[in-house]
């Protein structure tokens, strides 16, 4: 098995709903900030990939939440790399309470891209990388989303500066938040997020104007496309409440 990763958290009142449950976002906030800090801790992280002109960029993401913590709760963090190979990596994320129970279970599947080129990369030619002690092919996270077929529910956003990452484009984890904020409001406040799968196609950047375009499949049931000015789609979203 690779190497695992975990650190503690404690999920603080910004963190929270106005239940006090943690917000969905905010375990992919912790995801984020546990796989930064495992490749900084193994020399991989954002230092090492700025000299390689290197970026890993996230391609789909598939998250269960069991349960959720509430606010002033310690928590497990975990991650670890699942596959890689050739151009594509998969890793998994937990959080897990005090007594070792799964509350949220994620899995990811990256790509390795050279900056300068925005051409893919072969992870094999980058021998560091075996330092996660990942030797797995790894499996398929999903094949695909559906499209949608009619437009039930729709938003629009401007994208701030305080949405940008320091990859000076939209953080992943703000199409998530698009794609709740567009649902009914008396869903979001008496449902919660159960499962959620995400493609992520292209880049959004400060000023960009987006719409998010909802299709409601079944009860509690939603598929979410976030377009751009120019009707691109730039992510697509399935959403599966409870």
């Amino acid at each position: 098995m690779s190497l695992v990763y975990q650190e503690k958290k404690r999920v603080a009142c910004y963190e929270s709903d106005f239940t006090e449950k943690m917000l969905p976002t905010t375990a992919m906030n912790y995801f984020q900030e546990a796989s930064t800090n495992q490749g900084n801790q193994l020399g991989l992280g954002g230092d090492y990939l700025k000299e390689n002109n290197l970026a890993w960029f996230l391609v789909k993401y598939c998250i269960h939440f069991n349960d959720y913590p509430h606010y002033q709760d310690e928590v497990a963090v975990t991650t670890r790399a699942t596959g890689m190979e050739k151009f594509c990596a998969t890793r998994r994320f937990t959080i897990e309470d005090g007594a070792g129970i799964e509350k949220v279970v994620a899995d990811t599947q990256w790509l390795l891209i050279n900056r300068e080129t925005e051409k893919m990369e072969r992870i094999d030619e980058h021998p560091e990388m075996a330092a996660y002690e990942c030797f797995e092919k790894g499996e398929p996270i999903f094949k695909k989303i559906s499209k949608i077929n009619q437009i039930d529910l729709e938003k629009s956003f401007s994208v701030r500066f305080l949405d940008i990452d320091f990859n000076k484009h939209v953080n992943h984890v703000k199409y998530l938040a698009w794609a709740i904020e567009v649902l009914p409001l008396e869903v979001v406040k008496t449902k919660v997020l159960s499962e959620a799968k995400i493609v992520y196609k292209a880049q959004c950047f400060y000023g960009d104007q987006v719409r998010a375009l909802g299709e409601q499949l079944a009860e509690n049931h939603y598929r979410v496309d976030i377009v751009n000015q120019d009707d691109l789609v730039m992510c697509q979203l399935e959403l599966i409440l409870k």
